[in-house]
């Protein structure tokens, strides 16, 4: 019941706040069964609201375990779906605050990992940042490892199937910055039926969810290089889409997300290929 009261008062207030939220390929979201939604995590807490009102179905969400100190907040995250997760970097800030040697238990999420597969077993959507940290990088963090093993575990022992991982990349115009767009993008899903054919290992799918996840996000190697490239995109974009499009004051995040993305990939190409000619040139 609080779900489906707190669900629409998100809506309101990122409408209030953004000047639009869009999804591109909400067709690859299945309205039912077990689904993990990998998201990147640019923005902090506004990156759950913007997930919970653009998915077309329920989601519940894993969350760092610090956040669930405040009793009040704790209660209504539990009440919401949110499953606290214990960090191994949290853990180990807590030790040194009490100047003591951190004691990392490998077991420490086994209550939230069986929590999760018992979800998955229900045919329920969980939401999980990957990044494990929300940030102003422009590219994404590794990732770890616990949607991972959280996938598989609910695979091979809770024998669940039937699970698909799906990338979600949130591209924000100037996150904090009021009437500014976002857009919501989901990629190629991955089956992890077929994946787990052939006793496949947690870094391989870890592998697979970061390549997936980076075909939806844009990544630069520096802000400097992001803040260029996105500007010439912009640029290129308003001139390739037609002006009918351009009423909402520019043109689409997606042109511009797409373009940004060949722009990169050449720069990166032309950079290599200096590197490779200077190379040349003093090896004669």
């Amino acid at each position: 019941m609080l779900y489906e009261t707190f669900r629409p008062i998100a809506s309101v207030a990122l409408r209030w706040y953004y000047r639009s939220v869009s999804v591109a390929g909400r067709s690859r979201v299945p309205l039912t069964g077990p689904v993990f939604f990998a998201v990147n995590h640019p923005n902090a807490l506004v990156d759950a609201l913007v997930v919970a009102t653009a998915m077309p179905r329920r989601v519940g969400f894993t969350a760092k375990s610090t956040i669930f100190a405040n009793p009040v907040l704790s209660a209504f995250l539990h009440a919401v779906g949110v499953v606290p997760l214990k960090r191994a970097a949290d853990m180990a800030k807590a030790a040194t605050v009490k100047a003591v040697a951190p004691e990392i238990d490998p077991a420490r999420n086994a209550d939230a990992f069986r929590a999760v597969s018992a979800a998955m077993a229900e045919g329920k959507a969980i939401v999980v940042f990957p990044e494990g940290i929300s940030h102003d990088a422009p590219h994404l963090a590794p990732l770890r490892t616990g949607l991972a093993r959280m996938a598989l575990l609910a695979h091979e022992s809770m024998g669940v199937r039937g699970i698909q991982i799906i990338p979600v990349g949130l591209l924000f115009e100037r996150k904090e910055e009021p009437r500014s767009r976002v857009l919501v993008q989901i990629g190629e899903p991955i089956a992890v039926d077929a994946f787990a054919t052939g006793n496949q290992s947690v870094e391989t799918l870890t592998a697979l969810i970061a390549e997936r996840l980076t075909a939806v996000t844009l990544n630069f190697e520096t802000a400097e290089d992001a803040a260029r490239i996105e500007a010439i995109s912009e640029t290129m974009a308003a001139l390739l889409e037609p002006v009918s499009n351009l009423g909402d004051g520019g043109p689409s995040l997606s042109a511009v997300l797409a373009i940004s993305r060949r722009a990169e990939r050449v720069r990166l190409r032309l950079a290599d290929d200096a590197t490779a000619e200077f190379r040349s040139t003093v090896a004669e």
